[in-house]
């Protein structure tokens, strides 16, 4: 992945681009309606999601204003939703909202009509093509603009401390995997850099309003940790602010310095309310808890006018970038801007940003998601559904590759580097000498999986498109994961047990086995939602691994994420139509052959008997380092293909080149 040199790097391009996801990302999702009750004062409308005219019924819309033609037309505000019931809640509703049979109409907000009019200024987008081409073809460092690593190095591991000098790069890349410990990292750089250069100014963004708060937290902690030898530490704590109004309370419990209110017990309220959030089904309890949660963020909101201006460390979404734009330009240059998770942000976002900043420093992992685009225009993929790390240069001193794992136990662990990063992901060296830290990943003997901490769960029967759920399902493997969770509870909390699956209908499908098995509490989540988690155990269910959509470059990302969850226990549940998805074997060759190693024959061995290759047929042999299984006799016997056990996938080898050099 290099730098991609031979686009049309123009405004007109990235204007096209946007202005084609603006068009194919309906302006609002309509749905038929199939029957409407009111309790209270709200109003609880089913829809029919087999008839849905674009898009889909999430959780993503709660917030949203619904509108309908009438007669009479009217409109509400979208309280919540449940897909599982298939019912969209409304309140403040202007008039009653359609019958059955009739239509209602959900508008989300357009974030792109925002980042639309940063690039419509010709001389800002003027500027940021410059600042691209100067990063892709002459990227520069100014190791005095680089923090120093040694209030930290007594926890930080090799490529933790290298990083130190990421902030010193015009555009530098810190590649975090799956448990690197990236954000920790990151936290530690920012904290450094604001304390050791006292004049300095940091923007720091990150894709949604819990991945911001988890980094400025992050920042904080570090800065905490600085107080206790640097006096200036605890004077900068106080000008690190969290810009924008929908963060979670609960994260700043405690560090309510964070948030910029003169009254911190309206933050303790909030985060209390937070904790007190009833089931969105009681829709009465629902309105009057969020009724309560809107007005102390209102409070709050009061209280934050003029912020931006006092922060040495200004941390928010790139959606409230794209509003509040002019308000970070007037106060532009600032010395260093931060994108945390910036795999996920589109291009042409990182670019409308980057250039406000003297340095940039672009966090996250380019084998994990990407971000999503859903018009097939070809400006609109290179500019939205490609982020800045398809610029880097993962040869130059400008990227470091975090290698260093303290997730996943030592098998996952193997199955995610050898698939995703070339076999370069490694168990952090101070987890394998901990105790603790094995114990807590030996997973207990359970029916039917055993105790190893990868299996695979073989299915008869291949997902199916279902009408009722609108996508593809598959209660088979529905059935075996209630099943295996309800054994699994009897050993450790349901909250440590996630049921990831691509899509939509199976997650709503598995929620309701889980929930009518008393098993309400295990997280079920696509695994677009999972990204930045982890758990004790995951299971992963494809449903439909032959589809088109499990068969793409976005596709490996999202297995990666995936997987990548486990600490102790991933359970992978395949049909023969799984089979079919190259990816989907790999992985599975590779738990399913987990333990052969100790049985490879030297291929010497056999290459010298009159049979070969021949006899060699479905053994697990050893040529070099390689150890793998004989699973094809190709050009009858003049080559034989091997399935590396290592990397899972398959190798060809001539059989007079291994008579002549083993025989």
């Amino acid at each position: 992945m290099g730098p991609l040199l031979h686009w049309p790097r123009t405004q007109s391009d990235i204007i096209d681009g946007i202005t084609a996801e603006l068009a194919k990302s309906s302006e609002y999702v309509e749905f038929v309606v199939t029957s409407r009750e009111l309790e209270g004062r709200i109003w609880k409308v089913f829809v029919d999601l087999a008839q849905t005219i674009a898009g889909g019924l999430d959780e993503s819309l709660e917030g949203a204003a619904a509108w309908w033609p009438g007669p009479p037309k009217g409109g509400a505000d979208v309280l919540s939703v449940n897909p599982e019931t298939e019912q969209i809640n409304l309140r403040f509703a202007t008039t009653d909202p359609p019958r059955s049979g009739e239509k209602i109409r959900i508008y989300p907000p357009r974030y792109l009509e925002a980042l639309l009019n940063c690039w419509s200024v010709d001389e800002w987008a003027r500027q940021c093509l410059e600042w691209l081409d100067q990063v892709t073809t002459s990227n520069s460092c100014d190791r005095s603009a680089s923090p120093r690593p040694d209030p930290f190095k007594p926890w930080l591991r090799e490529r933790e401390a290298e990083a130190f000098q990421l902030p010193g790069w015009q555009a530098g890349f810190l590649w975090g995997p799956p448990g690197t410990g990236k954000t920790t990292t990151l936290g530690a750089i920012l904290a450094q850099y604001v304390v050791q250069f006292p004049f300095s100014r940091v923007l720091l963004f990150s894709t949604t309003n819990s991945a911001v708060d988890l980094a400025l937290v992050a920042v904080d902690r570090c800065l905490e940790e600085l107080a206790k030898q640097n006096a200036s530490a605890a004077a900068v704590r106080k000008r690190c602010f969290r810009i924008g109004n929908h963060f979670v309370a609960r994260n700043y419990q405690a560090r309510e310095h964070l948030l910029p209110v003169k009254d911190e017990s309206l933050i303790q309220q909030l985060a209390q309310l937070e904790g007190e959030r009833p089931d969105p089904s009681n829709v009465q309890a629902y309105a009057r808890w969020k009724e309560g949660i809107e007005r102390l963020r209102q409070a709050i909101r009061m209280q934050a006018v003029g912020v931006l201006q006092n922060a040495r460390v200004a941390a928010l979404t790139t959606t409230r970038a794209a509003f509040t734009f002019r308000d970070l330009h007037e106060r532009a240059p600032y010395d260093l801007i931060v994108f945390d998770e910036s795999s996920q942000i589109g291009l042409a976002h990182a670019l409308a940003i980057a250039p406000l900043g003297r340095r940039a420093l672009f966090a996250g992992d380019p084998k994990q998601l990407a971000p999503i685009v859903q018009s097939e225009d070809t400006s609109a993929q290179r500019w939205l559904g490609r982020s800045m790390f398809d610029h880097m240069d993962q040869r130059a001193d400008s990227t470091v590759f975090l290698n260093e794992q303290s997730r996943m136990a030592e098998p996952i662990c193997r199955i995610v580097s050898n698939v995703f990063y070339d076999g370069k992901l490694v168990v952090a060296a101070d987890c394998q000498h901990s105790l603790q830290w094995k114990k807590d990943r030996e997973p207990v003997q359970v029916r039917p999986v055993g105790s190893s901490n990868t299996c695979v769960w073989n299915v008869d029967k291949d997902g199916i498109w279902s009408q009722k759920y609108h996508g593809p399902i598959r209660f088979e493997s529905a059935e075996f994961i209630r099943d295996l969770v309800c054994e699994l509870k009897a050993f450790q909390d349901e909250k440590d047990i996630l049921v990831l699956t691509p899509f939509r209908a199976q997650r709503t499908l598995l929620r309701t086995f889980l929930r009518n098995a008393y098993c309400s509490k295990v997280t079920v989540s696509t695994v677009h939602g999972a990204q930045g988690s982890e758990r004790h155990t995951v299971i992963f269910d494809p449903v439909k691994g032959e589809s088109e959509f499990l068969n793409t470059p976005e596709a490996r990302r999202l297995i990666n994420v995936a997987i990548s969850r486990a600490k102790a226990r991933l359970v992978f549940v395949l049909s023969p139509a799984d089979r079919k998805n190259p990816m989907l074997v790999q992985i599975a060759n590779l738990i399913e052959n987990a333990h052969a190693f100790h049985d490879a024959t030297p291929i010497g061995k056999l290459a010298g008997q009159p049979k070969f290759p021949w006899c060699a047929l479905h053994r697990i042999v050893q040529i070099k380092s390689m150890v793998g299984k004989v699973t094809e006799i190709l050009d009858d016997g003049e080559k034989f293909k091997v399935m590396d056990l290592q990397t899972g996938k398959p190798r060809t080898y001539i059989t007079s080149y291994i008579i002549k050099n083993f025989g």
